[in-house]
């Protein structure tokens, strides 16, 4: 997927050289309107959990798997200045979740799993608006919404699981760079990391053991990175 993502870049910077030969001078506009897609990366992850059994405790490790999976997205941008810049985003990524050893009767359980994100953002750009090559750093917070699919839901549940969705707040920075093919056409390439608490699912922080019936738990600590690589075309326009 990072090669065929990476020919793709390529391929559209190249065809741009073929307008780049117009005598117009180049200015990027006051609003960007743009999609984009590409690829994201959440990883996995192990939390020792506690096993409460009437006045004795036990432990034991929960793992979680997010598989890699592919992101389309819609982003709002305006230009403020010559070198700030501001968006609203909205995304989403099709990333599989595994979870495994839960009880001693469900060592794994893959689920039918989304992540949607909703986020305002703040740019740097150091090069002018009459630059078509114009690099950026950017940094922004939001929220994240940890989605299961409900046809999941139901296998989780005819399991004796009951989960549930959720929302975590996030923090996202990042950076890439806009190209001005022709005006009112750019592309975009972008890196991004979105830093979150890791999500319950509903499930309370300890397992336990209740009259001889097991109920899973998760121990959650830490913060999750979500890398996003993504590519991207803007339309532009003026008020």
């Amino acid at each position: 997927m990072f090669k065929m993502y990476w020919s793709f870049v390529i391929a559209c910077v190249c065809v741009q050289s073929v307008f780049a030969q117009s005598s117009y001078a180049p200015e990027n506009k006051d609003w960007e309107f743009s999609g984009f897609g590409g690829g994201s990366f959440l990883g996995n992850f192990k939390f020792p959990t506690t096993i409460s059994n009437g006045g004795q405790q036990g432990s034991q490790t929960v793992g979680m798997h997010y598989g890699a999976g592919y992101e389309l997205g819609l982003r709002v941008s305006e230009n403020l200045g010559e070198s700030w810049g501001s968006d609203l985003e909205y995304s989403f990524a099709t990333q599989p979740l595994t979870f495994t050893n839960l009880s001693p009767t469900i060592p794994s359980l893959a689920l039918s799993h989304t992540v949607h994100h909703f986020t305002y953002s703040v740019a740097y750009i150091p090069l002018s608006r009459f630059s078509r090559f114009r690099p950026y750093a950017k940094v922004g917070s939001g929220a994240a919404l940890f989605y299961i699919n409900n046809p999941s839901k139901q296998e989780a549940l005819e399991q004796g699981l009951e989960l549930r969705d959720s929302w975590k707040f996030l923090v996202n920075w990042g950076g890439g760079f806009t190209y001005l093919i022709r005006p009112p056409v750019a592309i975009q390439v972008d890196v991004k990391d979105y830093i979150s608490g890791v999500p319950s699912y509903g499930l309370p922080p300890t397992a336990r053991v209740v009259n001889g019936r097991f109920q899973p738990g998760l121990a959650r600590t830490g913060l999750m990175n979500n890398w996003q690589m993504n590519f991207g075309f803007i339309y532009q326009w003026d008020e």
